[in-house]
């Protein structure tokens, strides 16, 4: 799955529909005198756009006077021009139930609600205008607005589809905004092919990096990767974003063509150096391609600038396990991290595991065993500390510890091909040569699913990168 773009939805009519208010009387309620001169300088300021001046003498006035209609939906109006949708509310409700054949209040409620993310209300309102006047575009779109934000994709669709209609029978066109909304809920809704139909039937998307996006991931639904490929590309030309470079790149790593995403997130890289999510998507590329030692870079940059990304210190640690290297940069930045999170086991193994891979000569082999045992500590059935504690133990010519070790790695993973040929060399040295053979016959039997394993972790590594962005 590819991650799809945000695009912004817009109401292709009014935000707000603007509408010259004038002070009404109430009975029961009239303004005073000094209050009819004061409701009316305010209306004027509002109309003029002064909402400084105009909205506290509003929201004061409606506050007095609650059955003055104009009033509530004026206050209403200065409060949701302001920004603040959620006080206005209230007030564009007062209005609208003492009015309720007013549309342009109502129409104002609903994106007053929807705004203050009240979608459910803002919903009843638009699906009532539309059913009161079906001949206006705004009403559908407006309505189709709403059905996204609320994750009714289909619902949207066909919102879409009517005001589209509406659009025709005035001989009018859908722009391209509305055409990439449309398009992603027909995508979002699982309808790829009309998606791919839609924006491609409009000129102006050959134009539009979101449409492109669109189009990249309407293709890769339908099993059309070449095509998706070009789209992305050309998406990435016209918004050599930060994101769209990721999609791009992204794209590159769900087919394993890590030789191109290598290209792609290294030009990312270079244009947003301190893009955490490129760094990362760098250093999968670099994985999948098996330039582990090269891996380990990127994956230190985000550590170093994130030291609590326990994410970024597991494909840092996979990286100095796999590196072929006996120094690489950035590796020992594992041991830090391992000092910070004891809890985390795996980052206690990946320390551990990078101490080992160095020389000979040069490694601290009591430190090894030392994160080896908090690793265990933290989670006794991690059978790959077991493992390497075991080939460490081997290392000492400790032989009944090392066959101890290997045995709760098997434990707990059978299908651990190394560990069972490891473990077979502590039986021979233990004179335990039926079991060697068995060991043996172990490690045999499982090297296939090894290989097997390793791909499924690869994607796992590509799945995580699309997933958490």
């Amino acid at each position: 799955m590819l991650l799809l773009c945000s695009v912004p939805l817009t109401l292709y009519g009014q935000t707000t529909a603007k509408r010259t208010v004038h002070p009404a009387t109430c009975s029961g309620n009239a303004l005073s005198p000094a209050d009819v001169a004061l409701a009316r300088n305010a209306l004027e300021s509002y109309n003029k756009g002064d909402l400084e001046q105009a909205k506290p003498q509003l929201v004061k006035l409606a506050q007095t006077y609650p059955c003055q209609t104009e009033l509530q939906a004026a206050a209403g109006m200065a409060l949701a021009d302001s920004g603040d949708n959620i006080a206005a509310v209230p007030f564009l409700e007062r209005a609208h139930t003492q009015n309720r054949n007013d549309a342009a209040i109502a129409f104002n409620l609903g994106v007053a609600a929807m705004k203050s993310v009240n979608t459910k209300r803002a919903e009843e309102i638009f699906s009532d205008l539309v059913k009161r006047a079906p001949a206006k575009s705004d009403y559908h779109l407006a309505l189709a607005a709403v059905q996204m934000q609320r994750d009714e994709f289909a619902a949207a669709a066909a919102s879409f589809e009517k005001a589209n209609a509406v659009l025709r029978a005035s001989n009018a066109a859908a722009n391209l905004d509305m055409r990439i909304d449309w398009a992603t809920a027909l995508l979002k809704s699982g309808q790829p092919a009309k998606a791919k139909d839609l924006l491609a039937s409009s000129p102006e998307a050959l134009k539009s990096a979101p449409a492109q996006e669109i189009l990249a991931e309407s293709e890769e639904k339908t099993g059309n990767y070449t095509e998706a490929v070009k789209h992305f590309r050309l998406a990435a030309q016209l918004d050599p974003s930060e994101p769209m470079i990721f999609g791009f790149g992204n794209e590159m790593l769900q087919h394993w063509a890590f030789d191109s995403a290598i290209e792609i997130f290294k030009y990312g890289v270079s244009k947003y150096p301190s893009s955490e999510l490129l760094q990362m998507g760098l250093g999968i590329a670099y994985f999948g391609n098996h330039s582990y030692d090269l891996a380990a870079q990127p994956f230190q940059a985000v550590l170093q600038r994130s030291p609590q990304n326990a994410t970024a210190a597991e494909l840092l640690g996979r990286s100095c396990e796999a590196a072929t290297s006996t120094s690489v940069t950035g590796c020992d930045t594992l041991q830090a991290f391992a000092d910070a999170h004891p809890e985390n086991a795996m980052a206690s193994l990946y320390a551990a595991s990078s101490i080992l891979h160095q020389a000979t000569d040069t490694r601290d082999t009591a430190r090894a065993e030392s994160l080896l045992q908090h690793s265990l500590k933290a989670d006794p059935r991690l059978a790959d500390a077991w493992y390497e504690l075991g080939v460490l133990q081997q290392s000492r010519n400790q032989w009944d510890e090392s066959a101890a070790s290997l045995e709760h790695a098997v434990e707990q993973r059978p299908a651990f091909p190394e560990a069972h040929y490891r473990l077979s060399r502590a039986y021979v040295r233990l004179g335990k040569g039926d079991k060697a053979q068995a060991e043996i016959a172990l490690q045999q039997k499982y090297a296939q699913q090894s290989k097997d394993e390793n791909n499924r972790r690869m994607q796992e590594v590509i799945t995580f990168l699309t997933a958490k962005n």
